[in-house]
């Protein structure tokens, strides 16, 4: 996926995010918030790679974070989301 389809795609979800998507948000925003990289003028973004932080924490790529902060709970969301349609398989 590029960025252009990336940014627009964080952007969707931002406006309507299902269950789990919510959950990986305030995941990503915790480790935002205590980043030396966040910048709060003219709006919050990322200070790295520019991007507004109201949608790039819903960007449905994972691994998105350009110094790899997002990693591992990226990684727990992914193996929880399999997790759950296994169980959904299961039924």
């Amino acid at each position: 996926m590029n960025k252009i389809e990336e940014i627009f795609k964080a952007w969707a979800i931002m406006f309507n995010p299902d269950d789990a998507q919510s959950v990986l948000a305030a995941e990503r925003i915790q480790i935002c918030e205590g980043c030396d990289h966040k910048r709060t003028t003219p709006f919050i973004h990322c200070g790295l790679c520019g991007c507004a932080l109201k949608a790039k924490i819903y960007s449905p790529v994972v691994g998105s974070c350009p110094k790899g902060k997002w990693d591992s709970v990226d990684v727990e969301n992914e193996l929880r989301s399999r997790n759950d349609r296994y169980n959904e398989l299961k039924k």
